[in-house]
């Protein structure tokens, strides 16, 4: 049930970020992209400090590789915030 939980915060993140690309590239004729990004920014950056990482370590998903492990790691720890087995990052 986690995996699911999981998989589904991932594409709900995803979802919103392409929901916004499409709402700013239909307002702006002249857009060239980049909202994408900045709103799973926005979300790994909020997501991160209740989960046992640091605000800015949100900047992790733009490593090629390393980026699409690290947003399924927040996704699985936001899965599992009931039961958590880690301290909460202060500050």
């Amino acid at each position: 049930m986690r995996i699911f939980k999981t998989i589904g915060i991932v594409v709900g993140m995803y979802t919103a970020a392409l929901l916004a690309e499409v709402l700013v590239a239909g307002v702006t004729p002249d857009y060239e992209g980049g909202i994408t990004l900045l709103v799973m920014l926005g979300f790994l950056g909020y997501l991160s400090p209740k989960v046992g990482y640091r605000g800015f370590d949100c900047f992790f998903a733009l490593i090629p590789i390393y980026g699409i492990i690290y947003v399924f790691r927040i996704a699985y720890r936001v899965a599992f915030l009931p039961e958590r087995d880690w301290s909460e990052r202060n500050g």
